[in-house]
């Protein structure tokens, strides 16, 4: 049974919006992790110096106690996240979906939508489990970047959309609504 090719038009439409919104994930992640990196390195340092002074000080050495105190908490959580680490991981997994983008701008062919397919499946078998909420976002992100109103998309809570980095809350309550107009094309 041969595939016609509208339905190969719609299906490679699915595949390269899939990879779209999987690259502006892990850029999502990948700056997350950056600034957990950054903060964290920056309480350090000033916690850090917070404690010498206090030990340089006679009248502070409940500051320096209470710094170093700190220090430690901030950096035993930076540490044990390894958020340098998961912002590397999350730049390469980027770089990947980029790059299957970049193939899918040849023709659009079944054996090259299967090649797309098969490598997509590779990086999503190496991938960290995916925040559904934050998945949700990116999806919304590119829907309006495709020019689909406001209405179509899903309904995402301002609690969600705090916490979608940290975790899923409430992901069952996002549906899909049902489609009320068509992309908005510009010329």
């Amino acid at each position: 049974m041969g595939a016609t090719t509208a339905d190969l038009a719609d299906r490679w439409y699915a595949v390269q919006f899939s990879v779209r919104r999987s690259i502006r994930y892990h850029q999502r992640r990948r700056a997350f992790y950056d600034r957990l990196d950054k903060i964290s390195n920056m309480l350090s340092l000033i916690l850090g110096s917070a404690a010498i002074y206090g030990v340089l000080q006679e009248n502070a050495k409940n500051v320096a106690l209470i710094a170093s105190a700190f220090v430690t908490v901030v950096s035993s959580i930076n540490l044990v996240v390894g958020s340098a680490q998961r912002g590397r991981d999350h730049t390469d997994f980027m770089r990947k979906y980029v790059d299957l983008e970049k193939f899918m701008l040849g023709d659009e062919t079944e054996e090259r939508l299967l090649k797309v397919s098969e490598q997509r499946l590779s990086i999503e078998a190496e991938e960290p489990p995916v925040l559904h909420v934050l998945n949700a976002i990116c999806h919304n992100e590119m829907m309006r970047a495709e020019g689909f109103a406001k209405e179509d998309l899903p309904k995402i809570g301002f609690v969600q959309a705090q916490l979608a980095q940290l975790f899923d809350f409430c992901e069952s309550s996002i549906q899909n609504p049902k489609p009320k107009s068509q992309p908005q094309t510009t010329p």
